[in-house]
């Protein structure tokens, strides 16, 4: 009767606060199937007597009863036999004999302890541990047993022990700082295992070949804080982050001079004419301007100076007009060459030229024009459309005046015969005497 009387209360508080069993085990972490039992009597069906109690005590707070009453009333109910005892865990220093263990592992061994009694309490495996938490079984194992050394480092427990004491509801601040303490113990311990080893002395006195590093606190423990901090100085991600710094710096140097570089070297210069050009010019004999007819068909009226037109053939020179006053001269460049314009007696343009430029000359009485590369240059006289100077690689100078297109005639220039040595004095005998 007892135990229909505990399960019946459970089940009436339960549907007090209108909860089915899978919220309820939503919310205490406790199988379903065990809730089930709990309420219908069958406590058997639970794993231990360490099980039933923390269950029931656990639901009993959920459900906002009194866990003691119900507690002492199933003690004394029949429960049936029990499948294990209750292990004794010590859950603080002081149930733990001194000679046992040192100081560090017994405080590990009580966090340890507190983590496997709230995991039985609630009848969670380490597979279902593992599960939610993610961390592996043989870390969660190491926690419980306090083996800091089954750990990878101490900041990584810290970090497992935190999630571990969170997952299965308990504060983790309390054991954080336990867990602290028994860090402090054993770095204790260690060193004063290391006083202890050396011989008296060996502090103060030092090999000359090491040089002394760090100073000696008040225990007589040698500190080598300078040390380590020079190490830090040096450590690898600051030189790793030097390294980085420093090429980006050369990158950025580097990607300036070749910016540079490009922009100096696409903006067009003229030069001087080679001396096999300025020796071909030269060569041809001096001509004499011959005006030449207009022809009979005018020329259909065109925009002056248009922005480099094409021609489409090699056009015959021809006047654009008798009468009109001034010379306007409109070259556009089509290819490579060198260049030399002539303005009314005046040298206005002197150099070599390059593709897509245009040059606009405009002159009172005559325009003269000489091209190293007559294909090279494309000719608008007047208005009109004269098409290039010539063939490619030819020498081609032309006047343009008012009148029309002059085409300078050869002069022949007389050459003197070259001044022959005179012929050495005859030589003459000295007279007798």
């Amino acid at each position: 009767m007892g135990m229909n009387a505990l399960s019946e209360k459970l089940r009436q508080a339960r549907e007090a606060r209108a909860l089915t069993i899978e919220q309820a085990a939503s919310a205490t972490r406790i199988r379903a199937h065990y809730l089930s039992a709990m309420e219908a009597g069958d406590f058997s069906s639970l794993p231990s007597r360490v099980h039933t109690r923390g269950f029931l005590r656990a639901y009993a707070e959920f459900l906002a009863l009194d866990a003691e009453p119900l507690l002492l009333e199933l003690e004394g109910g029949d429960t049936g036999p029990a499948k294990e005892s209750e292990p004794e865990i010590p859950n603080a220093v002081s149930e733990v004999e001194p000679d046992e263990a040192p100081p560090a592992e017994v405080i590990f061994r009580s966090v340890g302890g507190m983590l496997l009694r709230q995991r039985e309490l609630l009848g969670l495996s380490l597979e279902d541990v593992e599960r939610h938490t993610h961390l592996r079984q043989h870390y969660l194992e190491a926690l419980e047993a306090g083996n800091l050394d089954g750990l990878p480092s101490p900041v990584q427990a810290r970090g497992m022990l935190n999630n571990y004491a969170a997952f299965v509801g308990l504060d983790p601040e309390p054991l954080l700082l336990r867990f602290a303490d028994g860090l402090q113990a054993r770095l204790q311990a260690k060193r004063a295992n290391e006083v202890s080893s050396r011989p008296a002395g060996s502090y103060l006195k030092q090999p000359a070949s090491v040089p002394v590093r760090g100073v000696l606190d008040r225990r007589g423990v040698f500190n080598r804080r300078g040390v380590l901090s020079r190490q830090r100085l040096l450590s690898n991600d600051l030189l790793v982050g030097g390294s980085i710094i420093l090429f980006l710096i050369v990158f950025i140097v580097w990607g300036a001079i070749r910016i540079f570089d490009t922009v100096s070297t696409s903006q067009p210069t003229a030069t001087a004419p080679s001396i096999a050009e300025v020796l071909l010019a030269t060569a041809t004999p001096s001509e004499t301007p011959t005006p030449m007819p207009p022809t009979a068909t005018p020329l259909a009226p065109q925009q002056l100076f248009p922005t480099f037109p094409v021609a489409t053939g090699t056009l015959t020179g021809t006047i654009a007009g008798p009468g009109q006053a001034g010379v306007q001269v409109y070259l556009t460049i089509r290819q490579r060459g060198y260049l030399r314009v002539i303005v009314d007696g005046k040298v206005e343009f002197d150099g070599r030229v390059t593709p897509g430029s245009a040059y606009p000359f405009v002159g009172n009485s005559q325009v003269e024009v000489l091209a190293g590369n007559a294909a090279g240059v494309q000719v608008f006289y007047n208005g009109g459309d004269y098409g290039v100077m010539g063939e490619f690689g030819e020498l081609v100078n032309q006047i343009y005046t008012p009148q029309g297109v002059l085409a300078p005639t050869p002069t022949i220039t007389s050459t003197p015969p070259p001044t022959l040595p005179a012929p050495p004095a005859a030589a003459t005998a000295p007279a007798l005497p």
